[in-house]
């Protein structure tokens, strides 16, 4: 993620998805998060029903704490990352640039669907 701040968009995408925001050993030894996030060997196992690896390039001790999830897709600039390998969906690419145009998808199918919603609601 490099920085704080980018990290930032990682919350977006979760409260967009009414998710929840997981990290690696990484993100929480720079302090972009904490200890209660970290997710592998030394912080927590998940089995949500996706579990979308921004960025994470896929250490064992990772892999270890999320492989049990339902479906998995990842996002790494890395086309040999490690994380690929127990991916269901795998996109090579930036995230910087992916997940801002996911989440503006996302943003326009909601509207579009409180949209209809509301249309239907005054008939």
């Amino acid at each position: 993620m490099k920085d704080r701040k980018k990290f930032d968009l990682v919350f977006e995408l979760a409260k967009t998805l009414g998710g929840a925001v997981g990290a690696s050993r990484t993100a929480v030894d720079q302090g972009w998060i904490p200890y209660s996030h970290q997710v592998g060997l030394s912080g927590k196992s998940v089995t949500p029903r996706l579990y979308l690896a921004l960025g994470i390039s896929g250490s064992a001790a990772h892999l270890a704490g999320m492989a049990a999830a339902e479906v998995i897709v990842a996002i790494n600039n890395d086309p040999g990352a490690e994380i690929f390998t127990v991916a269901d969906f795998g996109i090579v690419g930036d995230l910087f640039e992916i997940v801002p145009a996911l989440l503006e998808r996302l943003n326009q199918h909601s509207a579009k669907t409180s949209d209809q919603d509301g249309r239907a609601q005054d008939e």
